[in-house]
């Protein structure tokens, strides 16, 4: 399949800005990935409820009013990566749930599988 490409335009007024610091405001981590996954829905018709954040790295803040690319590789899993400008924002990779749950690494601290 090939690299599948798409826009964020983050509202200036986003209410995830609110709180998320005062002075200073940065979207919140959760709502990129939330973004990434409803993106690799529309995009590459797989339902949200049947996929997994394997890895996620954030490398530098978004601030409102941004313009954000997403670009999203699939293979056996799907790798993504959130640019503003010339500047990588996050990355990571996005698995299906049965795929996920094979992998050895991909247990939570208490997980008991």
């Amino acid at each position: 399949m090939d690299v599948e490409r798409f826009t964020i335009e983050v509202a200036v007024d986003h209410p995830a800005f609110a709180g998320h610091f005062p002075g200073h405001p940065v979207l919140p981590g959760v709502v990129l990935l939330a973004e990434v996954v409803g993106g690799a829905e529309r995009h590459l018709g797989l339902a949200m409820d049947r996929l997994v954040i394997k890895v996620a790295k954030f490398h530098a803040p978004v601030a409102p009013g941004s313009r954000l690319e997403v670009e999203l590789a699939p293979g056996r899993d799907i790798a993504f990566t959130i640019s503003h400008g010339s500047t990588r924002v996050a990355s990571g990779t996005l698995a299906p749930i049965a795929a996920a749950a094979d992998a050895p690494d991909n247990r939570v601290e208490g997980d008991r599988r």
